[in-house]
């Protein structure tokens, strides 16, 4: 399930290089360039989705695997699921795909509902009958609680918007409101773990981007939220910018402690080193960082905001580059029989 991190990072890097079109005239080189860029991003993530979706319901079909053992296995690394529906959701809006994305966008509700409940109901059960559990099991991988909320908020949104439907506008301002809710609690349960149980040299610290990507994602809901101000009430629109922009300066605060914690345990001896799916974790962030940075400028009228934001979108898919060129890399040595090394 945690693979579905890549199709979420690719996702969101092809939203935010469809939006740099901006920067360009329509016509240009530089804006075909980039919008031919962004749609071969889009196919790459929608292929990844199917593939992997089918992967895993051939696991269930096959006995390999039950639902109920990938959440008491994986916790909330499932979670990536939701959210990679959300993102992919979100993007086929902009083509004009308004059925196939609310399709995509049930089925991620279904599985949120299953998956969020069911992982709270495993922790429960597991602490009554084994006793009390390390602080250690709140890794980053617990921000996809957040992370997975606020994607049904964006896809909702950006439907709602495309659509006018004001019950998708009223859900997707509800997801919003609990999404916010969920982070305010998971980064208190993370941020004890680091302070009390710290970080272990062996430790995969890639997983804690999202709690960036989490507090990002956030910001780009309270954007698609403010979209679609005409077809809900729930929220006042000076509370949701308001919000969001208190995100954005936390999110932004901590984008130099989480470099640097990324930076320190890269330099301790026995650290992972090399290509591993949980990169990805790290592409989401960035992309989704420079993304909500744009839509938040442009929904509320501030112009370095919407132009900071556009710009990233190049780092972020050079982020997306590297990490890619390292899949391709530890693919062909797997395929040579050449053990990918971690040094």
């Amino acid at each position: 399930m945690e693979h579905f991190t890549f199709v979420m990072a690719t996702g969101i890097v092809s939203t935010a290089l469809h939006n740099s079109l901006a920067l360009w005239p329509a016509g240009t080189v530089a804006g075909r360039l980039a919008e031919t860029v962004s749609l071969i991003l889009f196919w790459l993530a929608l292929a990844g989705y199917f593939l992997l979706l089918s992967g895993v319901l051939a696991g269930f079909a096959g006995g390999v695997t039950t639902p109920r053992r990938e959440v008491t296995a994986r916790s909330t690394r499932t979670l990536a699921f939701v959210a990679a529906g959300g993102v992919i959701a979100a993007r086929m809006t902009p083509l004009g795909w308004h059925v196939f994305a609310l399709v995509v966008i049930i089925v991620s509700a279904v599985a949120w509902v299953s998956l969020q409940y069911g992982i709270l109901a495993a922790l429960v059960v597991r602490a009554s009958t084994r006793g009390r559990r390390s602080l250690r099991m709140f890794d980053g991988t617990w921000f996809l609680i957040v992370v997975s909320t606020q994607a049904l908020a964006v896809s909702l949104g950006a439907w709602s918007k495309a659509t006018g439907a004001d019950v998708g506008a009223t859900f997707a301002v509800l997801f919003w409101g609990l999404g916010v809710l969920q982070l305010i609690l998971v980064a208190a349960l993370v941020a004890l773990r680091l302070l009390a149980a710290g970080v272990r040299s062996g430790d995969e610290v890639a997983p804690y981007w999202v709690f960036l990507g989490a507090g990002a994602i956030s910001i780009l809901g309270a954007a698609e939220v403010l979209g679609t101000a005409e077809e809900q009430l729930v929220m006042p629109r000076m509370l949701v910018g308001g919000v969001a922009m208190a995100l954005w300066a936390f999110v932004t605060w901590m984008i130099p402690p989480t470099i640097a914690l990324q930076v320190w345990q890269r330099t301790r001896r026995g650290a992972i080193r090399g290509y591993r799916a949980a990169l990805w974790a790290m592409v989401f962030p960035i992309g989704m960082y420079g993304e909500s940075s744009r839509e938040l400028g442009v929904m509320r009228g501030t112009g370095w905001l919407d132009e900071l934001g556009t710009w990233e979108a190049w780092v972020a898919f050079a982020v997306w580059l590297v990490v890619f060129g390292g899949l391709l890399i530890a693919t062909v040595r797997r395929l040579g029989g050449r053990p990918v090394t971690l040094g």
